[in-house]
């Protein structure tokens, strides 16, 4: 019985280049923040319709060449060939339509089209040889001589690898100058990006292997390629989410600062009033000049690149805030004061409270 043989229409997918998704925001430094900044892999050497079309068109052109040297074959047999050239002209519609499809949907139907039409052709072929009683071996090597001799499947193989390797070449630069941008920001607002630079510029050596291995057609360069620019873009990937983490600390710390701050300052104006009704509040003024100081120096030792010595310093002023906590119960229970005032001490010791408790999370 004639082989059942028909033409495979994909599209090899890509190897992802896992990268940073630069935010549309990026390019201000001053409002930049790594704990915002989305990270993912995402396809570089995406799979595009104008490359995917190309494909679909030269092994469109191959599969045309082979009908037309079945058809051949059959006719020199004095075989009916009526209906399969009726199939090759509805293969030839599809072609047609190959060149306005635009989309990824529309290349779908197409790749369908192509694979139905592709089986009525082989089943229609296999029944015709069979009929004539013909020799099954003699049309492969027959079909594999008319695609090697189509010009017009030269040409379009041509016009694939251009369109491939210009599309991939210029998807691989948009990237990498995507994620330049993205470090020269982050390098302006103070964060360090040594080891992601250094990622980042391990992958761009690469360029030279990816183009060298698509100017020569060589699918298995392409393939290895594609896979160390993969594996070192991990690792890029993983040096950008530690600045992230990093400045996800540094921000968290930041907020306990602003806070402390804040209730300091309260606690600042309730200690001037209790002064002006002649109470003693040596203690309380003490605490609060403490626990200024102490969040001054964390400030200083955050922007001085030491934020475990940020977090030391404002794990003591938690035990300052406790302490300034614990005297203005003290007050409450030992002096007649007014209602109002009262009132305000006790919701600054709550606030206080409040403060002890989210710095636990330190």
């Amino acid at each position: 019985m004639f082989p059942k043989k028909s033409v495979i229409l994909f599209v090899a997918g890509w190897m992802l280049l896992a990268l940073v998704a630069l935010p549309a925001h990026a390019s201000a430094a001053s409002s930049l923040d790594p704990s915002t900044v989305a990270i993912d892999t995402f396809p570089v050497f995406e799979n595009q319709v104008s490359v995917r079309q190309a494909h679909i068109a030269w092994l469109a052109a191959k599969e045309e060449a082979g009908m037309q040297a079945t058809i051949a074959y059959i006719a020199s047999v004095n075989g009916s060939t009526t209906t399969l050239a009726i199939i090759l002209g509805n293969f030839r519609q599809s072609q047609a339509a190959l060149g306005t499809a635009d989309t990824h949907a529309a290349l779908d139907t197409v790749q369908q089209d192509f694979r139905r039409i592709t089986l009525a052709f082989r089943e229609e072929s296999a029944a015709r040889i069979k009929t004539l009683h013909g020799n099954p071996a003699v049309l492969p090597p027959s079909v594999q001589s008319a695609v090697t001799a189509s010009v017009r499947v030269r040409s379009l193989e041509d016009q694939y690898w251009q369109t491939r390797t210009t599309s991939e070449l210029a998807a691989f630069d948009l990237r990498a100058e995507q994620a330049q941008t993205l470090l020269a920001a982050l390098r302006s607002n103070d964060y360090e990006i040594t080891a992601a630079q250094e990622k980042l510029t391990e992958i761009s050596t690469m360029r030279n292997a990816l183009a060298t291995a698509l100017n020569s057609r060589d699918d298995t360069g392409i393939e290895q390629a594609h896979k160390k620019i993969h594996n070192a873009s991990l690792g890029f990937v993983q040096a950008v989410r530690l600045i992230r983490l990093d400045a996800s600390q540094d921000t968290n710390l930041r907020q306990t600062i602003e806070q402390g701050s804040a209730v300091m300052t309260r606690a600042g104006r309730i200690n001037t009033e209790l002064k002006s009704r002649g109470l003693g509040i040596s203690a309380p003024a003490q605490f609060v000049s403490t626990g200024t100081a102490q969040l001054a120096a964390a400030a200083a030792q955050l922007d001085n690149g030491k934020p475990e010595d940020a977090r030391a310093t404002l794990l003591q002023f938690r035990s300052t805030v406790q302490s300034l906590r614990d005297a203005y119960r003290s007050v409450l229970v030992k002096e007649d004061l007014p209602r109002t005032t009262a009132q305000e001490i006790l919701s600054v010791a709550q606030s206080l409270d409040i403060t002890a408790a989210r710095m636990l999370a330190l």
